[in-house]
């Protein structure tokens, strides 16, 4: 684990990252919020953690619980005053942090109002957040960054859905998110290959590959963050056979490298996540 490295931070290469991360705790800890990192940061904390390198990106993403709205206001007011943060004109719910990194704090939880989000600001001013309240519940963990930092941050289960709701929500601004599902889909059979033989080992009477069994257990834990939400589950499952079907872009945009993969293959792995999901939820 992280042979070469002396901290997660080290091996994450982000300069920028240590003080946005720092800021944060420090905010939130003072308003009394919960937050976790999602999207590529915990993506690649997970990567780093079993050495892999890290995909490149600049942005950082939280997502923030907050009761009320006005709550949601005193940290952002709290990060602009007193940590030289801006804010956004294109989006009111990303801060510019000093070092000119784009930071997302995403709110969920009694802020919701009929599954939106809905603040004063300039820009994308709505969102929707499904997935939100599932993953908070059951879909994080802690992690030890290395100089004092824990944070948690989303399982992998949970960055692959909160990345299927994300691309479906705005396919037209998302399109990085198949391709990190795919990404993901390719590297947890070998990564996570102890759950699969602890936890999943039935699944090898199956003929078929340890490959194709990774994918039917991401499913299968994809499942369980949302077997008790049916329209959260139907979501996914919507999603999922509107990408089989080819309504939506999300199969040709989980190629890789397209002089070796073909849209065919991709729906073989989005059926056998389909399969994992819907055996988990049955």
């Amino acid at each position: 684990m992280m042979n070469s490295y002396t901290n997660i931070h080290d091996a994450l290469g982000n300069e920028y990252l240590k003080r946005i991360i720092s800021d944060t705790i420090e905010a939130s800890n003072d308003l009394g919020i919960d937050f976790f990192g999602i999207g590529a940061l915990a993506r690649n904390i997970w990567y780093v953690e079993n050495d892999k390198p890290p995909r490149g990106t600049k942005d950082v993403d939280f997502g923030v619980y907050i009761p009320i709205e006005d709550i949601y206001l005193k940290l952002k007011s709290k990060l602009i005053q007193e940590y030289k943060y801006i804010q956004s004109e294109e989006d009111a719910f990303c801060l510019i942090s000093p070092d000119g990194i784009p930071v997302d704090f995403l709110p969920f939880g009694d802020i919701e109002n009929q599954s939106k989000v809905i603040i004063d600001g300039k820009g994308l001013t709505t969102i929707k957040l499904d997935g939100f309240e599932e993953v908070y519940k059951k879909g994080i963990r802690t992690v030890d960054l290395g100089e004092g930092q824990v944070i948690n941050i989303c399982t992998v289960p949970s960055i692959v859905l909160l990345k299927l709701i994300a691309f479906d929500d705005r396919p037209e601004y998302r399109s990085k998110d198949p391709l990190d599902i795919s990404s993901i889909i390719n590297d947890f059979p070998h990564i996570e290959s102890d759950l699969l033989w602890v936890e999943y080992g039935y699944l090898y009477d199956k003929d078929i590959s340890h490959e194709e069994i990774g994918v039917i257990v991401l499913g299968n834990e994809v499942g369980k963050l949302v077997c008790e939400n049916k329209d959260l589950l139907n979501r996914v499952l919507r999603i999922v056979q509107d990408g089989l079907d080819l309504k939506s872009r999300l199969t040709e945009r989980m190629i890789i490298d397209s002089d070796n993969e073909t849209i065919s293959q991709k729906q073989h792995l989005l059926e056998l996540f389909k399969e994992g999901v819907e055996n988990q939820c049955r």
